[in-house]
């Protein structure tokens, strides 16, 4: 028998890594500037994504990462709901 998952657990825990990367990700962006610009396009493959740049804002953050861990909470249940409901 395969051990059930916490969904919640598991919500939760992706939920706050989420967080976290997103706030590390919003602190790069707010002192490093367009040199973060640089570093985030070797993310996009080579596409050049200077031209969606806008002035990054507080509460565009605090809204941001709101969003951030209410849909990665989502997503962590849903898998673990998922994993319950096949590991049987």
């Amino acid at each position: 028998m395969v051990n059930k998952l916490s969904e919640k657990g598991i919500a939760m825990a992706f939920a706050s890594s989420v967080a976290i990367a997103y706030i590390i990700c919003f602190l790069i962006v707010i002192l490093a500037g367009n040199s973060a610009l640089g570093f985030f396009n070797l993310f996009m493959h080579g596409i050049d994504i200077s031209s969606l740049s806008t002035t990054p804002n507080i509460l565009n953050g605090i809204i941001g990462i709101v969003i951030a861990f209410i849909a990665s909470y989502l997503i962590g249940w849903i898998f673990a709901w998922i994993y319950n409901k096949s590991a049987k």
